[in-house]
């Protein structure tokens, strides 16, 4: 979903930008078109230049067609360029003074030009000059035309110069907002590029001294302009170095764009400075046309470089680049013999820096989207590291839960107990609405757990009519998910085989509501914490059975003798802090001997293990009894003195006599012998009533067997 979102907003931002790039090339085609035809076809001028000091004269011949009375007055046009003043003297006939820096009210909105209207009367040839100041200012190509033709060429300028600063304001705006969305400074650079070069354009066509408050700006004259070209200048070495990230083209790169935009703002700061101090204008005029140079020149060779790198719009930036050098470079050296049109030049020079912003706008937006998929793309790493944190973290929960479990369980609850904990580990990190997990074989029994407890009915129906599939995909060990129904609607059921030995079998199976299913990842947990829980279930149980091993007796079943001992000593030592009485009862199975002679070894086993389960089932909770070797027997019995102790040992003795052991068809009539002793005050240790219940366990030997004798007692 978001890769489809991603890739619909791309197409959306694609094509808002395309249609604005139409949109602007219109704008700038219908201008040029205006440029191109509005001067009509004017009177052809040959020019005769003279010049005296402080003044550049030029002296111009044409020839005007008879003078009607309804045709409209001839005007001689120039291009605005930066004179202090300009007139027109002709026959006696001398023009009103014009100023680039002093616009007059008269010249209209947005002139691109200065017309001076010839008298009405005027026909047949005429010998103008036009007068211009300062002297180091070269008078430009004059044009004699109709006030008809003049107008509609004010018209097209103004029209061209309007698309010019609509176009850098609506770009300035655009980056500002871009700023407050992205904050990235690049198009704080952006914006102050834009507005600086608008400025800059302002001042050159001379159509900032007419804005209110800039008048002022007068003053500096032709140096003002090369001030505002030097910061626009620096602000697009900047707007460059951001744009081409020379942090992947080298340091040294880096250092050179710093060392041109700190050499551009102090040549701006110079420029003011130089009109208090005489410097002459002319000096910035080359200076201007070396900066502007060597900018275009860093500009092309970091925008190719860029290019290769594969940065967004570089290849249509480096080459409108070239284009806008060509057209400077027509505009201000006419390296042609007849120069093209100045007006038209400048237009297309103007025209093509908003475009190459434009485009500059482009590529940056299109870096943003690539910072968001970058960041989309981050924030899913990160999304997915979170996810492998919090899953280790519920795995290092889930065995340290399962170690500590398991530790207290009888084995006949580890399997049941340790599922438990599973999914009590599993179900936070997997939404399902139902978990089951079902086995049968499982340690010899089966298994049927069901979370949530209260839909154990519903899972039974569930499982009803699958178990023979269950055990067949079991078999396969392959986890695998498939559509199913819920009682209340569409679910999705995955199942996950547990590896047990065959014919045993067992699986975990959830349901999701839904059609969406389960992630591989989700099922790759599942797999994972069941394989963790079945193999601490295995340890768990022979963790169990070898302790088994250890404390039991192996033949029957019973506390062995170490362990005997060692809860003798824990027994004595618990009634001896308590001050709670305690006896020892020694059982002693009559002519053993006999019967492993006459019947076999065989037959003394059973023997044995029938007198153990006959013993231990009639001792009460809480005693303890094993085997101490050979065919006798011990029981603890805490908290019980002689007189109740002597009960005891008549009621093992009586159960004994009462049973008969089935061995090859004959009934085996067995008794046992008891000695039974008490821990008399100040007995810290079994040893001393250990002794006296043996002693007691031979006088009733000596006394003929199938009796209980409690010690003290008399022995001959």
């Amino acid at each position: 979903m978001l890769s489809r979102a991603r890739g619909e907003g791309s197409r959306s931002g694609g094509l808002w930008q395309l249609g604005g790039l139409l949109l602007l090339v219109a704008i700038v085609g219908a201008a040029l078109a205006g440029l191109g035809g509005a001067g009509g076809d004017p009177v052809s001028v040959q020019a005769m230049p003279g010049a005296s000091a402080g003044v550049d004269s030029t002296t111009i011949r044409f020839e005007l067609p008879p003078a009607g009375a309804d045709a409209p007055p001839w005007v001689i046009w120039l291009p605005r360029q930066p004179y202090q003043s300009v007139r027109v003297d002709a026959h006696g006939w001398s023009s009103r003074e014009l100023g680039f820096f002093r616009p007059d009210d008269a010249e209209g909105v947005l002139p691109s030009g200065f017309a001076f209207e010839l008298p009405r009367r005027w026909e047949g040839p005429i010998t103008a000059t036009i007068h211009v100041s300062p002297a180091a200012t070269r008078a430009a190509w004059p044009r004699v035309m109709s006030r008809v033709q003049a107008n509609r060429l004010e018209q097209a300028g103004a029209v061209g110069s309007a698309a010019v600063y609509a176009g850098l304001l609506m770009l300035a705006m655009l980056s500002l907002s871009l700023y407050a969305a992205a904050r990235d400074r690049v198009f704080l650079t952006l914006a102050a590029c834009t507005a600086t070069l608008a400025a800059s354009l302002a001042a050159i066509n001379g159509h900032l001294y007419a804005v209110p408050g800039m008048r002022m700006l007068a003053h500096f004259e032709v140096v003002g302009i090369w001030a505002l070209v030097f910061v626009f200048l620096a602000t697009w070495v900047r707007l460059i170095q951001q744009y081409v990230a020379v942090e992947y083209t080298g340091p040294w790169i880096d250092r050179i764009a710093d060392i041109l935009y700190w050499s551009l703002l102090v040549a701006a700061a110079a420029c003011l400075l130089g009109v208090g101090l005489g410097v002459p204008g002319w000096l910035w005029d080359d200076v201007s046309t070396f900066a502007w140079v060597a900018v275009a020149a860093g500009s092309l060779v970091a925008l190719a470089g860029a290019a290769r790198r594969r940065i967004a719009m570089a290849w249509p930036l480096t080459g409108l680049l070239v284009v806008i050098v060509a057209v400077a470079v027509l505009k201000d050296f006419q390296l042609f013999g007849e120069p093209f049109d100045p007006l038209l030049l400048r237009m297309l020079y103007q025209l093509g820096m908003v475009v190459f912003l434009t485009f500059t706008a482009i590529g940056l937006v299109q870096r943003i989207s690539e910072y968001r998929e970058q960041r989309d793309r981050d924030r899913l790493a990160r999304a997915d590291t979170e996810r492998r944190m919090l899953r280790e973290a519920a795995r290092t929960d889930l065995v340290n839960a399962l170690q500590s479990r398991l530790r207290q369980v009888g084995q006949e609850e580890v399997a049941w107990t340790g599922f438990r904990v599973m999914a009590d580990h599993l179900l936070p990190l997997l939404p399902v609405e139902l978990l089951v997990v079902v086995a049968e074989g499982l340690q010899g029994g089966g298994l049927l757990l069901v979370d949530p407890p209260e839909r154990k009915d519903e899972a039974a129906d569930q499982l009803r009519g699958q178990l023979l599939a269950l055990r067949r995909q079991a078999a396969n060990a392959i986890a695998l998910q498939q559509p199913a129904a819920l009682p209340d609607g569409a679910a999705t059921q995955a199942l996950v085989p547990l590896k047990l030995r065959a014919p045993a079998w067992g699986a975990l199976v959830v349901w999701r509501r839904g059609g969406e299913g389960f992630a591989p990842d989700e099922m790759a947990l599942v797999s994972e914490f069941c394989r963790i829980t079945q193999m601490h279930v295995d340890q768990a149980i022979a963790a169990i059975k070898l302790r088994q091993s250890a404390e039991l007796d192996a033949l029957t079943g019973s506390l062995n003798r170490r362990s005997i001992d060692q809860w003798l000593a824990r027994s004595f030592a618990e009634a001896d802090r308590d001050g709670t009485p305690l006896s020892v009862l020694f059982v002693d199975l009559d002519r053993f001997k006999a019967i492993n002679d006459r019947h076999g070894h065989a037959c003394g086993d059973q023997c044995l293990r029938a007198v153990a389960a006959t013993l231990s089932g009639a001792l009460e909770e809480g005693d303890l009894f094993g085997r101490y070797g050979g065919e006798e027997f011990i029981a603890i019995l805490p908290g019980r003195g002689g007189a109740a102790a002597r009960q005891v040992g008549e009621k093992l003795r009586a159960a004994v006599e009462r049973q008969s052991v089935d061995w090859e068809g004959q009934a085996l009539r067995l008794t046992v012998s008891v000695g039974v002793a008490t821990r008399r005050d100040g007995e810290r240790s079994p040893e001393a009533t250990i002794d006296r219940a043996d002693k007691a366990l031979y006088a009733s030997k000596r006394a003929g067997r199938n009796c209980v004798h409690v010690a003290p007692a008399v022995f001959t």
